[in-house]
């Protein structure tokens, strides 16, 4: 399964890569990037879902994709309890940078196996970075998808190289204990980079409170290197995809903290939330 949702993150890619340079045309006519942005979202979703029922007919399978969340009219829940498979995907996040021409964008996907996570990839096509897990390991292929790729095995790490946690402004800021020789607090508005970066060792958090599909290929990664999505004012752990945890348009219920067990206390400390 994951050679396939691989080799579809690559045509992904690739179309986003082709479509890019259009909206920066359009962008120096004054034209509606937006209506062309929306318009590759909409391509991805559709291949998307026919490379899966391409190639997963036989499994008892839904598709929760952001482009196409009103299908389940307020049901999803009893779709989720009702298939085996759930396929998430967001066909491109950040797409405020995708839109200008800046990097830091990208595709997620998430397989889930009775709610539960299994599979994930995270690609940004500008960066050639990609991570992803089968249902043994996580890796990371650095110049992804060239003949430059190098891949190895990403292994959970006890403390990150980099003092950084991200969280979006409208539902985070620094508490009176935070200081810059203890954290930096950033947002590069893309749920993809800034959930790659704490996965690959270079940040110690991501503070959030968003979509499924904007974290669909983080969580099962995250399970395999030891980070866990945490309600940030109790012990509840998002993994599972249940009413527990989700809004029936698959929002988070309550801000949320990706992160490694030991560093949440820290976490809590440093940042805390505006809206709750």
């Amino acid at each position: 399964m994951i050679e396939v949702l691989l080799d579809f993150a690559r045509q992904a890619g690739e179309l986003m890569e082709n479509r890019q340079q259009k909206l920066q045309d359009l962008g120096n006519k004054e034209a509606n990037i937006a209506s062309v942005v929306t318009d590759v979202d909409v391509q991805i979703s559709d291949l998307f879902e026919q490379a899966v029922q391409s190639h997963f007919a036989d499994l008892n399978y839904m598709i929760i994709d952001e482009e196409k969340i009103t299908r389940y009219h307020g049901d999803i829940f009893d779709k989720i309890a009702q298939t085996d498979y759930q396929f998430v995907i967001d066909p491109i996040d950040g797409t405020i940078q995708y839109a200008h021409g800046h990097p830091l964008y990208g595709l997620t996907i998430g397989v889930y196996q009775k709610g539960k996570p299994l599979l994930g990839i995270i690609y940004m096509p500008k960066l050639q970075e990609l991570i992803y897990c089968d249902e043994h390991k996580a890796y990371r292929v650095k110049n992804a998808f060239t003949a430059k790729a190098e891949k190895s095995e990403l292994l959970p790490l006890q403390k990150a190289k980099a003092p950084i946690i991200f969280g979006h402004a409208w539902y985070w800021r620094p508490s009176k204990n935070f200081s810059t020789d203890k954290a930096l607090l950033f947002n590069y508005f893309s749920a993809v980079s800034q959930a790659f970066y704490p996965l690959i060792g270079e940040a110690i958090a991501y503070c959030m409170h968003l979509h499924l599909w904007d974290i669909a290929g983080a969580l099962p990664i995250a399970e395999h290197l030891g980070f866990k999505v945490f309600e940030y004012n109790s012990n509840k752990i998002y993994d599972t995809l249940s009413s527990e945890y989700f809004t029936e348009d698959m929002h988070t219920k309550k801000p949320c903290v990706l992160c490694r067990p030991q560093d949440l206390a820290k976490i809590r400390d440093l940042i805390e939330t505006i809206n709750s």
